[in-house]
């Protein structure tokens, strides 16, 4: 902080500690672009350029220019304010002259202009893509891996796109935290709506959160930026590599600060994509509190508002105060807003209930079925009644079978239809059938190696045995 304070002028801020300092706080943000985002022939712009653009900056404010009596310049008062201006950020030291033949350029100090283009980026901060900024983490990862004699400024490179992701992430954790302390300290619904909408919508969920929740989420990355980290920390050669080629880009034989900085960089890009995760949930836990005050606001919203009683008696007092100061024979007209209701008129009257006329009976039509619809569902039951798997169906297909056998091979069993395939492919699980408790009494399946192939199907192969008599329930009688 002391070497900040080295490098900048002692009356950087002075500009913008006075009256005015609305009016040049907002030169200083309009005239950045003027220095450091227009490419000028000359590199510099002209003094006159610089103060005809105060000029019109000035012209365009809807701001009241304060006469400041600690300026020693601010004598001039003959309304020529882009003059005060300008002299004023010249002396603070955010200008500085240099004569060029018998021109005068306005050129910035170097450690101004650093300050300058942070406090932009403070003021008017860019929108970040965070998918962009972990694929290139990754994409210069993986160069420096692939190459480390030449890549090597890649891992530097995204070593710093990484604290630039951290400290990003931070940012939007401490402005969650910032706009939950906002909307607790508002009383007024519509200010909290509006804090809500304007700075957690549109700022910070729109911008940055909602993109943490999408599926091309950019953090798909994470485990194959950490699987590199971690392949490269435990390979010395490589970082040998890196480290030798870190010296000759940086023209230095200080081998220690070398294998530092290789090794901070990875500790950096290691420790950022391993720690994400709590980022991620303290991101979750503010915007659950702020939703969850949103909500009891708008839950509220549509009843009386707190504190009438003593909004009223506010207004007595008010108006006894004015009753009592005023003379016995003056008019006096006080304006008491209570409530805010439209006036009462006829039409906002309640109306009373209408008679409803209940509608005129009607009799009820019958229409006949269409005869290819009766046909067509008589054949899908009858397409459904084959498909039924029945105890009685498959007692019959086994006794079909093997009449007076008491096995039979399953490559002896023969499929006719549709019935018998039905009743073919459950007689292998006929202990498993609801309701076929009985005949599993008379009948038992043994499983067999191999597979039984045929034109209807193919199965592992079976033989099913007879077990004892199967009375009246297959329709024939047969000994054991």
């Amino acid at each position: 902080m002391e070497q900040l304070f080295e490098r900048l002028p002692e009356r950087l801020f002075s500009p913008l500690s006075g009256g005015n300092r609305r009016v040049y706080a907002a030169l200083i943000l309009d005239l950045y672009p003027l220095f450091f985002d227009q490419i000028h022939a000359d590199v510099f712009p002209s003094k006159e350029t610089v103060r005809h653009e105060i000029e019109e900056r000035l012209a365009t404010m809807s701001l009241v220019w304060q006469v400041e009596d600690e300026v020693p310049f601010s004598q001039e008062r003959d309304g020529n304010y882009s003059s005060i201006a300008y002299r004023r950020l010249l002396d603070a030291g955010w200008f500085e002259e240099e004569n060029e033949g018998y021109r005068v350029r306005v050129a910035v100090p170097p450690a101004v202009g650093t300050l300058w283009g942070s406090l932009m980026e403070i003021t008017r901060p860019d929108q970040v893509f965070y998918g962009g900024i972990v694929l290139s983490i990754y994409n210069n990862v993986q160069k420096a891996i692939e190459d480390p004699d030449d890549q090597v400024l890649a891992l530097r490179q995204a070593a710093q796109e990484a604290r630039r992701f951290l400290q990003h992430l931070n940012t939007m954790i401490y402005g969650l935290k910032g706009l939950l302390g906002e909307i607790s300290g508002v009383s007024d619904h519509r200010a909290v709506l509006s804090h809500f909408f304007d700075d957690f919508v549109e700022r910070i969920l729109v911008q940055d959160y909602k993109r943490l929740k999408t599926r091309n989420n950019p953090f798909r990355y994470r485990q194959q930026i950490l699987s590199l980290i971690h392949d490269l920390e435990y390979d010395v050669d490589k970082k040998k590599r890196l480290v030798d080629a870190f010296m000759a880009q940086a023209g230095s034989d200080d081998s220690e600060r070398a294998w530092q900085a290789i090794n901070n960089d990875i500790d950096k890009l290691r420790g950022v994509f391993e720690q994400v995760d709590s980022h991620l949930a303290r991101v979750d836990l503010y915007r659950a509190k702020v939703e969850r005050r949103v909500a009891d606001t708008v839950r509220y919203l549509d009843r009386s508002q707190p504190g009438m009683a003593t909004h009223i008696a506010g207004l007595l007092k008010q108006l006894g105060d004015a009753v009592e100061s005023s003379s016995d024979d003056s008019e006096l007209f006080v304006v008491m807003p209570l409530i805010d209701v439209a006036p009462v008129a006829p039409q906002s009257l309640r109306e009373a209930p209408r008679s409803r006329i209940p509608p005129d009976p009607r009799p009820l039509r019958t229409y006949a079925l269409d005869p290819a619809v009766q046909a067509r569902q008589k054949a899908l039951r009858t397409y459904l009644d084959r498909r039924r798997i029945d105890p009685k169906r498959l007692a019959s297909y086994l006794e079909r079978e093997m009449g007076a056998q008491n096995s039979i091979h399953g490559t002896q069993l023969s499929i006719k239809g549709v019935e018998d395939f039905i009743a073919f492919t459950h007689v292998r699980h006929l202990e498993y059938l609801p309701g076929a408790q009985r005949l599993t009494r008379h009948y038992v399946i043994e499983r067999k190696d191999g597979w039984i192939d045929n034109e209807w199907l193919r199965c592992p192969d079976f033989v099913v045995h007879r077990r004892g008599t199967l009375g009246n329930e297959g329709g024939a009688t047969n000994a054991a």
